[in-house]
């Protein structure tokens, strides 16, 4: 329905094209249809967010595959990311 002109979604921004984010039109160029419009506060109130948590068992025994994965995750370089500590 977006693509027809009929309707409109939310999704995250790592899910958006890196080339959207930058260019000043915000459109990609295979879809005249599609715009990516980021989500901006006027009033002051805080922009939609999430907090995405890492957790296992304690009785995992794999720590090793928890740590790679955590690892991983550390090394991506994601636009708008905040790591917690």
């Amino acid at each position: 329905m977006v693509a027809a002109g009929m309707g409109v979604t939310l999704v995250p921004r790592l899910s958006v094209p890196a080339d959207a984010l930058t260019t000043q039109r915000r459109r990609t160029s295979d879809d005249p249809h599609i715009r990516y419009l980021p989500i901006r506060s006027e009033d002051g109130v805080p922009t939609p967010s999430r907090r995405v948590v890492l957790a296992w068992r304690r009785s995992f025994t794999r720590y090793e595959a928890i740590a790679a994965l955590r690892n991983a995750v550390y090394a991506c370089e994601l636009t708008g990311v905040q790591l917690l500590t």
